[in-house]
């Protein structure tokens, strides 16, 4: 039958007094089934009810998903291990996700689900079809078994104007074992069958909406949207904007002053292209408005990257086209090297310039650009001053901060983010480290009154701006530059450092609408999958500025001492009488948090281990950021920075709209073997994690730190 129905089987002979017939747990299944449909919790019964109840119950309810939630901690928390997967197959989420080994507290069996769905399908295949495979894959592994998944998101059948889709009938009641003997109970298998749809959905342009009737949204289209047709030949090359000859200088700034004398109806105008990031990015649109209705955004999950090289891709374009030269190229700020580490001159002239912007940080634009912003609060150092210690020491600390928890995909673009689940999911570091210190460095400082303020989607003035607020980044012409840098550092990570991406359909098929062509400007639909490559975009960067890599030989250091097989920075004595912290718990600015013991996986070949913070709330109009090192005694923990071994990385935001008292949502993914290697803990069973908020406003933190391979 089948490793599923054996493993079933099994379990239903080794139960202690179950008979054929026997109805001794008839009044336990009519009061769970009761309390079931009142949506009352099973937990507090869970150890009350045996397996076979379970069994009896589950295919006779119709379940909805709070339902399902309620299996979850059923499921690892009352069975024995023998009896957990026939559980699964009938109702149950899993324990752990199937592409990872999750090292959680005792106490927290639902810290990772499946939809039912999956679970289904995760107990019907073969052994080798549910191997585990890496939650964070080396270079040398396909990640394309990185889950077990009922139905693909490109599931065929479905209508063009499907927001969701169900599965094939087959891959329900095709299943061996136990998942079919659901296929009598068609209320049951209806239900899977919903759990099915959130499983499935890679995100696409036809799934949301931008509820703005004026601008920042985009203009409906007049004209059929096209599919995005790759370019021929490599026409751009994009080069630092410190090292621009005198000519090209001129040409950027004729460029960009062309574009914004264009009406703000083209949507290639300056004011437009703006205007799509706000939208994207500051709450202008939403997800299945007419049902779920909720706040989409580009940021914090794995579609910051690609979709930012979308948005500037179509940008760059646009500007060679207004200055006829198709051989254009969007120069970039080469904050990453010693000698491109301030606002760049070009930017800075206020006469008669198109690339200036008044609402920047008059503080800021000449010191050395601290790429580590909102947590070393030292003084500025002037860029062009003598290069003494001060200098020295700010130069070293940002090349510190370049690729610091870079190790894969998930640590360096960020968790997914589908259908199923739009929540904000958990940012990389090419987003939380020198992308968002440079933005909230390069802005304005906030306040409660201004004058030039930008209106966000509240109606509220926000005196954060341009740079330093998601609503008015677009409107700094710095920012085209800043994020070709960031871009540049995925090139990077992909072409000389040896990143992966994801080979998920979920992320390769997520499709969102840029409009190309100034004189006679169409939509055009472009998927991730035709931006992994920069040469299909017709575009690379400029081979001699990436020839010297200053940051990929900066030696770091240790900020404490490190003992192999100590298993965390704190003596015994002191972790016997250390309470550790409660989770939800609530962070405040210089008030570490230490997590001591904290399970390390073994280390797996090809199958780096990543420190995952899920569930972090914040409030979205202010700054938001925190630090998380290992091995860090408490009384240390605030010198700790992207310079010292410890040092594991940074959740930060840049600041964003929001309603008076609103909580946003997110979580953050490190990779942190190499931290692991450098504090002499790669084979240590736990290690303490210390987290280290560096801003004013309250930060609350439901989920406790986990440590995956």
């Amino acid at each position: 039958m089948g490793a599923a129905r054996t493993i079933q089987e099994e379990g239903m002979e080794e139960e202690e007094g179950m008979e054929e017939g026997d109805d001794t747990w008839g009044p336990y299944v009519s009061v769970m089934e009761e309390e079931m449909r009142e949506g009352k919790s099973m937990l507090a019964r869970a150890t009350d009810y045996r397996f076979s109840a379970f069994v009896s119950a589950c295919p006779a309810l119709s379940f909805s998903a709070s339902h399902a939630s309620d299996c979850v901690g059923l499921c690892p928390l009352a069975l024995p291990s023998r009896f957990r997967v026939a559980c699964i197959g009938l109702c149950c989420t899993l324990p752990a996700e199937a592409d990872a080994d999750v090292a959680t507290p005792a106490l927290s069996p639902s810290a990772k689900r499946l939809p039912m769905a999956s679970a289904l399908v995760a107990v019907a295949t073969t052994p080798a079809a549910t191997a585990k495979s890496p939650a964070c894959p080396s270079k040398k592994t396909s990640t394309t078994t990185l889950r077990a998944r009922a139905v693909s998101c490109r599931a065929t059948g479905r209508s063009s104007d499907d927001l969701l889709w169900l599965p094939r009938r087959e891959i329900l009641t095709g299943l061996g074992g136990v998942a079919a003997g659901l296929v009598g109970y068609q209320s049951f298998v209806s239900s899977v069958a919903n759990a099915a749809e959130e499983v499935a959905g890679e995100m696409t342009d036809t799934l949301i909406e931008c509820m703005d009737p004026t601008i920042p949204c985009p203009p409906t289209p007049k004209t059929p949207i096209v599919d995005f047709t790759p370019e021929s030949t490599v026409k751009r090359i994009r080069r630092p904007v410190h090292l621009l000859e005198r000519e090209y200088q001129e040409k950027y700034k004729e460029a960009v002053a062309k574009m914004k004398v264009l009406p703000a109806s083209n949507p290639l105008s300056f004011t437009a292209q703006a205007a799509i990031h706000q939208a994207y990015c500051d709450h202008h649109y939403h997800y299945d408005p007419d049902k779920k209705n909720v706040d989409f955004d580009v940021h914090n999950s794995w579609l910051f990257a690609p979709w930012h090289r979308m948005y500037i891709y179509f940008y760059e374009k646009a500007l060679g086209q207004l200055i006829g030269d198709d051989t254009f190229g969007l120069p970039f700020w080469n904050w990453d090297t010693p000698a491109g580490m301030v606002v760049p001159a070009l930017f800075k002239d206020s006469f008669a310039n198109p690339l200036y912007d008044s609402n920047r940080n008059p503080d800021h634009l000449d010191m050395v650009a601290n790429l580590n912003f909102l947590n070393d609060k030292s003084t500025p150092v002037a860029f062009n001053g003598p290069h003494d210690k001060a200098y020295q020491e700010a130069i070293y600390k940002n090349l510190a901060t370049q690729m610091r928890g870079a190790g894969c995909a998930r640590s360096f673009l960020g968790e997914k983010l589908c259908t199923d689940n739009i929540s904000r999911q958990g940012q990389g570091s090419l987003e939380s480290m020198a992308h968002t210190a440079l933005h909230v460095w390069v802005g304005r400082g906030g306040g409660t009154s201004c004058t030039g303020g930008v209106v966000d989607f509240q109606g509220k003035t926000q005196c954060a701006n341009d740079m330093g607020f998601l609503g008015s980044a677009g409107r700094d012409p710095l920012f085209y530059s800043h994020h070709a840098n960031v871009d540049r550092m995925w090139h990077i990570w992909a072409t000389k450092l040896g990143g992966e991406g994801f080979k998920d359909p979920e992320w390769l098929d997520a499709s969102f609408v840029f409009y190309d062509d100034v004189d006679n400007p169409h939509p055009v639909r472009i998927k991730f999958r035709d931006v992994i490559d920069t040469k299909n975009l017709g575009y690379t960067y400029d081979a001699e500025a990436d020839k010297d890599l200053p940051w990929k030989d900066c030696q770091l250091t240790s900020l404490v001492p490190h003992t192999k097989g100590a298993g965390g920075a704190m003596s015994k004595l002191r972790r016997a009488v250390t309470k550790a912290a409660v989770f939800p718990v609530t962070v405040t600015k210089n008030n570490v948090i230490e997590v001591p013991s904290v399970v390390v996986p073994a280390k797996k070949e090809g199958q780096p281990r990543v420190l995952v913070i899920q569930g972090i709330e914040y409030d979205p109009n202010v700054a938001n950021k925190f630090d998380v090192a290992l091995n860090v005694p408490k009384d240390s923990a605030l010198d700790v920075g992207p310079q010292n071994f410890e040092f594991a990385g940074s959740f930060a935001v840049v600041p964003a709209s929001g309603a008076a008292g609103e909580k946003v949502k997110g979580g953050v993914t490190f990779s942190v073997e190499a931290c692991l290697e450098d504090i002499k803990a790669a084979d240590d069973s736990t290690v303490d994690v210390i987290i280290v908020p560096r801003t004013e406003g309250e930060i609350k933190i439901n989920s406790a730190p986990t440590i995956q391979s």
